[in-house]
């Protein structure tokens, strides 16, 4: 799909991630491992997660049979972000980490929550747990990619500047089926979380709390044999300058690649995992966010070819970023306060990149992939 006159963005929207609307829990939630509480009943469960890289991309046999199923559902009130999931599999469950903490996935079926609420991709927040509610919590300052690290109570104490913990997370697992660490059968077992969002929104100054109709990126993984089974909700695919097209990847670090969370009242309709997201619904500043991180992920490569310098202009750019993408924010028919800029420090070490969409919309990203977004004339937000 290409843009045309009718929708010059329609190549933009193509590539629109899954997006899930959360309704307003009814009340709080008791977190206990029931997710056939009356409350999970009236919300839809999420499309099943699949390969990470996508079924375009998964090589053959990586993807997930129909009994090795994971759906998740998502509600929210004003004090935290629920979550519950259902882990299906026809192989053994291993739960061997008991210690908080621990780096689940290395051994565990395990199951991660990613979220972003800011849309920034930094100062991001990870989950993971097994099968037994062992829990690891961490805080990304940025992507591994770009020179990132964890923080969390695992590789530092309190008052260092790498520790990172929650206070008011609830978890709870409970098996469903089968036996967990039995060699000889499969097990499947559900997930249910309370994530709280002041821990969630910890660091993350341009995060908000959700209120209806605003959005947050997420996006969830389940982990197997020691990673070499990934399956997630939404498929980790951004542009590859070398291919040339947009790629899966195996890389769950990839937060501009997430899903979204819509949070909407108790009685919206229709809820879940909608798979046409109605244009009202869509993150407006979608377009401008896939734009700048169309020459974010162009500038990686010209810097891997070039001494770790960043190029000056998209000229040096051609035949790295996708033209297409780039095309309706170059077109002159678009309003005048539309467009493109690319600030280069003087070392080349550096740089923003700027998109304006004609909706108003302003979008930068750096070469540390810092992402934010504006009104024009407004002050940085999730656009929500």
């Amino acid at each position: 799909m290409v843009p045309t006159a009718a929708d010059p963005f329609a190549l933009h929207w193509s590539l629109y991630p899954r997006h899930f609307v959360a309704p307003r829990a009814p009340r709080p939630l008791v977190i206990d491992g029931n997710i056939d509480k009356p409350e999970w009943k009236a919300v839809p469960f999420s499309q099943a997660f699949d390969e990470i890289r996508g079924p375009d991309d998964a090589p053959p046999g990586t993807r997930p049979s129909a009994s090795c199923q994971t759906r998740m559902k998502l509600m929210w009130d004003d004090e935290y972000l629920y979550v519950c999931a259902l882990i299906e599999s026809d192989f053994e469950v291993t739960a061997n980490f008991t210690q908080r903490n621990e780096p689940i996935f290395q051994k565990d079926s395990d199951f991660e929550v990613f979220l972003n609420p800011s849309g920034s991709c930094h100062q991001y927040k990870e989950l993971e747990l097994n099968a037994i509610n062992t829990v690891w919590n961490l805080m990304l300052d940025k992507p591994y990619d770009d020179n990132g690290h964890e923080h969390s109570a695992r590789i530092a104490k309190p008052g260092q500047p790498d520790y990172y913990e929650v206070y008011k997370q609830q978890t709870a697992t409970k098996v469903m089926q089968g036996k967990i660490n039995d060699p000889n059968r499969g097990a499947t077992w559900a997930v249910e979380l309370a994530l709280a969002h002041s821990d969630v929104l910890a660091h993350d100054r341009l995060g908000k709390k959700p209120t209806v109709g605003g959005r947050w990126r997420i996006n969830f993984s389940r982990v197997e044999h020691q990673g070499e089974i990934n399956w997630t909700w939404q498929a980790q695919r951004i542009w590859d300058p070398q291919a040339q097209r947009v790629t899966g990847k195996v890389a769950m670090h990839l937060p501009d690649a997430w899903g979204y969370v819509e949070f909407a009242d108790s009685n919206a309709s229709p809820l879940g995992d909608i798979s046409h997201v109605d244009p009202a619904r869509r993150d407006p500043a979608w377009p401008a966010r896939l734009a700048v991180m169309n020459i974010y992920y162009a500038q990686r490569r010209y810097a891997e070819l070039n001494d770790k310098q960043y190029a000056s202009d998209l000229a040096a750019l051609e035949g790295l970023y996708d033209p297409k993408i780039l095309q309706p924010f170059l077109e002159s028919s678009l309003k005048e306060e539309s467009g493109i800029s690319l600030a280069l420090a003087d070392n080349k070490n550096e740089y923003q990149f700027f998109v304006t969409s004609p909706n108003g919309i302003k979008a930068t990203v750096t070469n540390e992939r810092r992402l934010t977004v504006e009104r024009v004339g407004g002050h940085a937000s999730e656009m929500s």
